[in-house]
């Protein structure tokens, strides 16, 4: 058994508490025969040796990813040194006196080892970037902890940053992927169906399976990846709801058929959205769907409209100014 700590370290970790929590946090009660201590709100937990900020939250809140939660509260970790882990998830919007947090989300196309085009990155400088978001502690996040984000549910990492890809292109698996699995990321990858299998150059069903097995979202890019958000030259009206109700709704249909999935984040063709389409998006089941506007996406921001930043430029400058997890607020 750990020995009860001295009046002045008590003392400290009673004021480590208040600040964190304020005058209504309750005051720590000594488990009996354990080696921490535990408020409804807070454990105070002292470190050993082998303990990680991801094996203290499996073991307090059950789930090792929430190690972020630890490390936001505490800054540096050390064995030997007291800690505290939040029970409670506090300020989910990500508010503050000066500001808003904002997640942004990079979006991608295709990747080759030599590119042509700005719309293809080198595998070699989407290595870079990222690792520069692994070393940076940047948090790469899914659809689903954005979502609960989103509807003030869930607090996230002040680092957020979420990735998409594009298309539906094989480079992907053969690049992307890979890299994604050695650093451990998550990302989205928006597809539209009548591409997919269709080439040597398209990815297959069966590696849509593999990548989601591991971690990578498939979402909906439409069926043919035509413009949404205006009627052709010589389109009618019934014809147009027609091809926007085919794009949004079968799209889904066949990705869930194909992935035994609920399809629920939708990439609007082109980036180019109108009411009418964002409309049939919420009524077929999506939650969330983006676009290619610029900027990052704060809790209040609509989930059927979501900025999204294209890195087009293959410099490190440009990329880590994409990055911004804050929006500044003046209320003066």
């Amino acid at each position: 058994m750990h020995k009860t700590p001295t009046p002045f370290v008590l003392a400290w970790i009673l004021f480590l508490v208040f600040l964190l929590g304020g005058c209504a946090a309750t005051p720590p009660v000594i488990i009996s025969q354990q080696p921490y201590y535990r408020s409804k709100e807070y454990v105070i937990y002292k470190m050993r040796a082998g303990d990680s900020a991801a094996s203290i939250a499996a073991r307090f809140l059950g789930d090792p990813t929430a190690g972020w939660r630890i490390v936001e509260a505490n800054g540096r970790l050390q064995p030997g040194r007291y800690v505290v882990v939040p029970l409670v998830q506090r300020n989910p919007g990500g508010v503050y006196a000066n500001g808003v947090q904002q997640v942004p989300i990079l979006c991608y196309h295709r990747f080759e080892d030599n590119c042509s085009s700005p719309m293809c990155m080198p595998g070699a400088t989407f290595e870079r970037q990222m690792r520069y978001l692994k070393d940076n502690g940047y948090h790469v996040i899914g659809p689903e902890q954005l979502l609960a984000f989103l509807e003030f549910r869930q607090a996230l990492p002040k680092k957020s940053v979420m990735i998409t890809i594009d298309d539906g292109y094989r480079s992907v698996y053969d690049v992307a992927y890979p890299i994604l699995m050695k650093y451990g990321f998550p990302a989205t990858f928006f597809i539209y169906t009548n591409y997919v299998g269709v080439s040597s150059k398209a990815i297959t069903w069966d590696q849509l399976k593999e990548m989601k097995a591991n971690g990578i979202t498939i979402g909906s890019h439409s069926m043919a990846h035509s413009d949404l958000s205006k009627r052709g030259d010589d389109e009618s009206p019934e014809a147009y709801e027609q091809r926007v109700r085919l794009e949004v709704e079968t799209s889904k249909r066949i990705i869930d058929n194909k992935l035994k999935q609920d399809t629920f984040i939708f990439a609007y063709p082109f980036g180019r959205v109108n009411r009418a389409a964002i409309v049939l998006t919420r009524k077929n089941g999506y939650q969330l769907a983006v676009t290619v506007d610029r900027g990052g996406n704060a809790f209040f921001d609509n989930p059927y409209l979501l900025n999204r930043d294209m890195v087009l430029k293959r410099d490190m400058k440009t990329f880590v100014k994409s990055l911004k997890t804050f929006q500044p607020i003046s209320l003066r």
